[in-house]
């Protein structure tokens, strides 16, 4: 349980995930489903498709 890095919603489960704009952060399931266009898929490094 922690806080949100987006939504700042505290006492939630939280995902980790990679942002394109904020690097890894912590996330809950509800930001997770909303902005799951702005995360990158984990391994994603260099010059690659998801840049």
């Amino acid at each position: 349980m922690g806080k949100c890095a987006l939504c700042g919603r505290e006492g939630v489960s939280l995902l980790m995930a990679l942002h394109k704009k904020y690097g890894y952060i912590m996330i809950c399931t509800e930001c997770w489903r909303k902005n799951w266009h702005d995360l990158l898929p984990y391994g994603c490094g260099g010059r690659s498709c998801c840049e």
